[in-house]
């Protein structure tokens, strides 16, 4: 198997993201498959971690046998799984909310129980007695995707660090050889795998819709976060009869292709560095030992040692920063070959005058010092990372057909490291693996036909740099029946449940129970902020006041960026 560098732009929710190719074809219906019933009993702890108490026998678990193909089943099958809370009034159920949670690759097993627990519990909170009535009229399901643990598991990468030296500041022919070879090792391997054309975002909508008809509802209702919206958008594309609401929670933009995507939220990333770390540190040079003129800051940041720039964090603070500025001098002049060498060298080098600052940048540069000398890690992903990252990959590729060339890609890197200061080169690898790929590919529905849909809602974080807000104009802009929620002063990726808000999670809660859109005549609405995360909440702490959306613009679109 090959080794492969995953690519994490995001929070928990997120691996890499994906958005289908505008498309004309039409995705058949499902062909009609005999669905004995789900033997429904209790969950394996792999498939939802630990028990709940809270939920008891509510939460079950089950498997199908799916045909490979729904549209052109030819007798082969594989065991997909399927976790449901099931209402708990059965004589007021109303009808099933299906989630995903984002990916691809992310298993939902967990975040559904947690999530389920949380509208099940009996505490104040932002939006609670609407939650508890969706806990009480509604059954809350999700499919575990193909390839996870529960739906026939599969596993074509190490995880192990690439052979390949850091892409951004490697751009030589002798490494670029080594990036190819990998990249076609890595396609060859997963495309190997029995399951692998028929691992992708197509075939899980079916999976979907097999559960929907096992259930016995004509309609359902989703709950989508990030890749999760795409996913909602497939569904309501070649479903449009079967869909009810659609709640779409920092969805990718699924209105254009894979590589615009990418370059909104390496834009997004990139401005939120310059704003948030690089501004700041160069209007405060002189408190962290730096020279203040900003040019001469810009290009030692260029010619950090690309060890440093592997493993420092684009996203850290100004202090940080400065550290590592600092370290990339040290390393420039003496070239320490050892840890012990460069610790003696930062514990007699005065970094700065402050002496309110000097200890912690003294501790900030041995840790940092700490992995610059480490050893490359020499063991694989565990399992489950393994057959996650297997799975985004899988389905990367097989969503998205790659029509450029070597070269093109190669330019385009080029372009990327002399522009993005938080470009790591994996978004390139994983272009060059697809553009190598043999396993299969997803029929692309027709997406116009999610107009047809019922009014959905879009949540979306104003600062969010996984899925920016440009992705959710382009969306308000291509579909009348989309209406946005901006959350200002935040980029939390994946807002409903985990914020404090009561402009959030209500509107959220209510738009999921019946559908309805705050009254305002705009569909375009806005909260101010989070008011904090539900999972660091104190039990007993007041809810706060009620605050009700307020009316604003369209966020502007990316025409620069298509």
């Amino acid at each position: 198997m090959p080794t492969l560098h995953p690519f994490a732009v995001a929070s928990w929710m997120l691996g890499i993201l994906v958005a289908s190719a505008p498309s004309g074809a039409t995705v058949a219906h499902a062909a009609p498959v005999p669905e004995p019933p789900i033997a429904w009993g209790p969950c394996a702890e792999p498939w939802v971690g630990a028990t709940s108490d809270t939920l008891g026998e509510r939460l079950e678990c089950g498997s199908m046998r799916a045909p490979l193909d729904h549209v052109a089943p030819d007798g082969r099958t594989m065991d997909v799984g399927v976790i449901r809370v099931r209402a708990r009034n059965t004589a007021r159920r109303e009808g099933v909310i299906f989630f995903n949670p984002g990916g691809p690759g992310l298993h939902p097993g967990s975040v559904l129980r947690s999530i389920a627990s949380g509208w099940t519990g009996e505490a104040a909170g932002a939006g609670m007695a609407s939650k508890r009535q969706l806990s009480e009229r509604f059954d809350f399901v999700t499919v575990i995707p193909r390839g996870l643990t529960g739906s026939s598991a599969v596993n074509c990468v190490t995880g192990l660090p690439p052979r390949h030296a850091y892409l951004p500041t490697h751009l030589d022919d002798a490494n670029w050889g080594r990036v190819l070879v990998e990249a076609t090792t890595a396609a060859a391997a997963c495309a190997a795998l029995e399951y692998t054309p028929y691992i992708n975002t197509e075939q899980h909508v079916h999976d979907m819709d097999m559960l929907r008809r096992a259930l016995g509802d004509e309609r359902i209702h989703i709950y989508g976060i990030s890749y999760g919206g795409m996913i909602a958008a497939w569904y309501a594309s070649i479903y449009p009869e079967n869909t009810g609401r659609i709640l779409l929670d920092s969805t990718i933009d699924f209105t254009h292709d894979y590589r615009t995507a990418i370059r909104l939220s390496m834009i997004a990333r990139n401005d939120a560095f310059v704003c948030g770390v690089l501004n700041p540190l160069i209007a405060h040079a002189s408190r962290y030992g730096l020279d203040p003129d900003p040019d001469v800051i810009k290009a030692a940041l260029a010619s950090l040692p690309s060890r440093i720039r592997e493993i420092w964090r684009w996203d850290d603070s100004e202090l940080q920063l400065a550290v590592a500025l600092h370290v990339g001098a040290l390393w420039h002049n003496a070239r320490p070959t050892t840890y012990a060498a460069m610790a003696a060298l930062i514990q007699r080098t005065a970094m700065t005058q402050d002496a309110a600052l000097a200890g912690r940048m003294r501790r900030e540069a041995l840790q940092l010092a700490t992995a610059l000398y480490a050893p490359s890690p020499s063991l694989p992903l565990d399992d489950m990372d393994a057959e996650e990252e297997s799975v985004r990959l899988i389905v990367v590729c097989n969503d998205i057909p790659q029509t450029r060339s070597d070269a093109e890609i190669r330019a385009t890197a080029r372009s990327h490291a002399s522009r993005y200061w938080t470009y790591s080169g994996s978004e390139t690898v994983e272009e060059l693996i697809c553009s190598r790929w043999s396993g299969g590919g997803a029929r692309q529905p027709v997406l116009a036909t999610m107009a047809q849909a019922a009014p959905f809602l879009l949540l979306q974080s104003a600062d969010d740099v996984v899925t920016p807000p440009g992705g959710a104009a382009h969306i308000l802009e291509d579909f009348t029946n989309a209406h946005l929620l901006l959350v200002r002063h935040s980029s939390t990726h994946g807002l409903f449940n985990f914020t404090l808000s009561p402009c959030i999670e209500k509107t959220a809660a209510d738009y999921l129970l019946t559908g309805t859109i705050p009254a305002s005549g705009a569909r375009s609405l806005a909260c101010i902020g989070t008011h904090g995360s539900a999972l660091y909440a104190i039990p007993g702490d007041p809810s706060l006041s009620t605050e009700a959306p307020v009316p604003i613009g369209r966020p502007a679109r990316h025409h620069d960026e298509l």
